[in-house]
């Protein structure tokens, strides 16, 4: 009878130490049992098809793996429509797969951007086809000169009256159409911004639905040029080709334009939309799921670090958490060391949060698009907005995060068995695509400064989330308000937490505000001047709805009131409780200096602060195991040989390295062209 491995023993004993349950944490995190139980059999769904076997995709160049993921494409659609799924199946499908494959921007933007833009008609001729998958399509916007600025697109859709058509036209080599996802080898047609002319006039950037393939032998259409752009960085995306097209006065009908706000007539008159931000809902959906998408993937790569920390053990060193009592021979568990505790930790609190902020952004965007139907456009600059600065600091924290479980994991952290690898390589581009994180900040700091110039002017009208701004009407009173804190244990106060935040992001938007007054108002001012400021008020924004709404959903979970969906046990409570103070608490402390500039936090309030989130680290120690498992990640999805359920990393990843191509030969190739001839160069050697 085999002999129980070590590893398999730690990671079983360390389960023993869960004080909650994990099916009911499993199901507050993912909204209900019945939530759990689809996404469970969906991840099914596609473990048992064999052409979503993720074993040799490190051994795939970018060709093969892009037929592979046209192969996966086609399976997708399939299953999709074997089994009539809805997108939130396809979403969880999509994640299962945990590759980035041709067809996803046709669900992801195509069908959204018809849905949201086209007019009744266009969405009746569109959306039908697109959904049997008879037409595949994608969206393309960025292009080889352009991505971050719309308003400088250089593709042009120039309007034929004498023809009613559209002359789509690249302008420049630079106007070319360039990383777009889909259209290097699958797509038949595609979503294209161009600048709409007529009668010599600029009218901006409009979408246009292109035909690019026929779909009698998909060939690209004469006047296209299109094609795939070539391999990631890391990688990364492997299986989609990212392509670029370009137009060379090529026609489609007018009637491809999505006119269901900007409209063009038979005769060329043009009809400006009643609002001009309404295209903006295709936008905050993407940014909106990649909120959730961010919690998943940063509580995947904390479940792999934390099973194999667990199992890893290195040195005697005597730790606080020593399990001399169980064999005082062996080496103490990495997992036990406070330098570990205190870089891991943190991120099991984020990956919670980040399911939190997923969860209400996503119904901030539905209530958006409901809003939006019926005309009411009275929340959509603050949807935008939060979409913006959340996609921004979630896709950073998530990648870094990401990185940070793969050092805590140490040498063996760098082999692609670990599962990272391949998830940091799917992560890294989050932080450019859907609005560079840098760039992306400036639309929370413009509207902030909108919020601002309300609140002096009619306080009453500032929206929920900006209610802090108030509290610095009166700036002397402001500038010399202080942290209430007496006591470490006040920390854990949520409110006070919520306070800390409002002061701060109060004080940042009032002093972008005074910058951008200083030197003529937001019209005059040289706006890149003040990048750093919106990068910095846009974060702090961020971090304030993502510690609110982790307390709010907390709270929800404590609530009897409260739809059984979303509450919790009481000794679930009591961890989340932990988690939630974790979250903030650390939150602060990563950007101490922002609380410190302006006198808020003592010299001991500061300290203080560390002591607590050293206990709360500590506190947590024995629910890290619980805590992962309770995300509910298969091994399929996983896909670790460290990280594994079982605990058994170095067996798993001594046989993942028998499946090397390398290892098929005694001998190795190469050997007689190279090897050979250099050990030979001075004769025979007897030794």
């Amino acid at each position: 009878m085999a002999q129980t491995s070590q590893n398999k023993k730690d990671l079983a004993q360390a389960r023993t130490k869960t004080s909650f349950d994990i099916t009911d944490m499993t199901n507050y995190l993912y909204g209900g049992a019945a939530n759990v139980e689809q996404r469970r059999y969906i991840i099914d769904l596609i473990a048992r098809e064999p052409i979503f076997n993720k074993d040799d995709w490190c051994w795939l160049n970018h060709t093969d793996a892009v037929k592979r993921g046209i192969a996966m494409s086609t399976r997708l659609a399939e299953i999709k429509m074997e089994h009539e799924l809805n997108d939130l199946d396809f979403a969880t499908m999509v994640e299962a797969i945990d590759d980035t494959l041709p067809i996803l921007l046709h669900n992801g933007a195509f069908i959204p951007v018809i849905n949201s833009q086209g007019s009744d008609e266009q969405i009746e001729k569109w959306i039908p086809l697109a959904e049997k998958y008879q037409i595949i399509g994608c969206y393309a916007q960025t292009e080889l000169g352009h991505g971050s600025n719309l308003s400088q697109l250089e593709t042009t859709a120039t309007f034929i009256q004498e023809t009613d058509e559209w002359e789509i036209n690249s302008t420049t080599f630079t106007a070319a159409k360039w990383w777009i996802g889909g259209l290097g080898a699958i797509c038949t047609h595609a979503v294209v911004q161009a600048k709409l002319i007529i009668a010599g006039k600029d009218y901006g950037a409009h979408v246009f639905v292109v035909p690019i393939r026929s779909l009698d032998d998909h060939k690209p259409f004469p006047g296209i040029q299109v094609g795939d752009i070539g391999p990631k960085a890391y990688g990364g995306f492997n299986k989609m080709e990212n392509g670029f097209a370009r137009f060379n006065q090529y026609r489609i009908p007018r009637e491809n334009m999505l006119m269901r706000f900007s409209k063009v007539s038979r005769d060329g008159v043009y009809t400006k939309p009643p609002h001009s931000k309404l295209s903006y809902g295709s936008m905050v959906l993407l940014r909106s799921v990649l909120i959730r998408q961010m919690a998943l993937y940063l509580s995947r790569a904390t479940t792999i670090s934390t099973r194999y920390l667990t199992v890893r053990r290195q040195f005697n060193n005597p730790t606080s958490r020593n399990d001399i009592d169980i064999n005082p021979a062996l080496e103490t568990q990495v997992i036990n060391y406070p330098m570990v505790q205190n870089r891991l930790f943190p991120m099991i609190a984020q990956s919670y949060a980040l399911f939190a902020a997923g969860s209400v952004m996503m119904e901030m965007y539905i209530g958006l698009m409901t809003g939006l139907s019926s005309g009411n456009i009275d929340t959509l600059a603050e949807v935008h907005a939060m979409s913006s600065a959340l996609k921004s600091y979630c896709t950073t924290i998530a990648a870094a995060g990401a990185e940070e479980c793969r050092k805590l994991m140490g040498g063996h952290g760098y082999s692609y068995f670990t599962g990272l690898a391949h998830m940091f390589a799917s992560i890294v581009p989050s932080n450019t695509y859907e609005g560079d994180n840098y760039v992306l900040t400036q639309q929370m700091a413009r509207y902030l400064l909108k919020e601002v110039k309300t609140a002096r002017t009619t306080p009453d009208k500032v929206t929920p989330y900006s209610k802090y701004l108030l509290l610095a009407l009166n700036r002397d009173s402001f500038a010399h308000s202080r942290c209430s804190v007496t006591k470490a244990e006040d920390w854990l106060n949520p409110d006070v937490q919520l306070e800390v935040f409002e002061h701060r992001c109060a004080r940042l938007a009032f002093e972008l505000s005074d910058a951008v007054d200083a030197a003529g108002g937001m019209e005059k001012t040289i706006w890149s001047d003040h990048n750093m400021e919106c990068f910095r008020i846009s974060h702090a924004h961020a971090q304030y709805v993502m510690v609110l709404w982790f307390i709010q959903s907390v709270r929800d979970a404590r609530n009897p009131e409260m739809d059984e969906e979303r509450r919790a046990s009481p000794e679930a409570i009591t961890i989340l409780e932990r988690l939630s103070n974790l979250h903030a608490l650390h939150t602060i402390q990563t950007n101490l200096a922002d609380f410190t500039e302006d006198a808020y936090f003592s010299p001991s309030q500061c300290q203080s602060l560390r002591a607590q989130v050293k206990a709360l680290v500590a506190s947590i120690a024995d629910q890290a195991v619980g805590l992962v498992d309770a995300f509910d990640h298969p091994d399929f999805l996983l896909a670790s040989a460290l990280g594994a359920s079982d605990g058994d990393a170095y067996q798993r990843l001594w046989d993942k390295a028998q499946t090397e191509p390398l290892n098929c030969r005694e001998v190795c190739d190469g050997y007689e062209e190279y090897i050979r001839p250099l050990l030979k160069k001075h004769g025979e050697l007897k030794l």
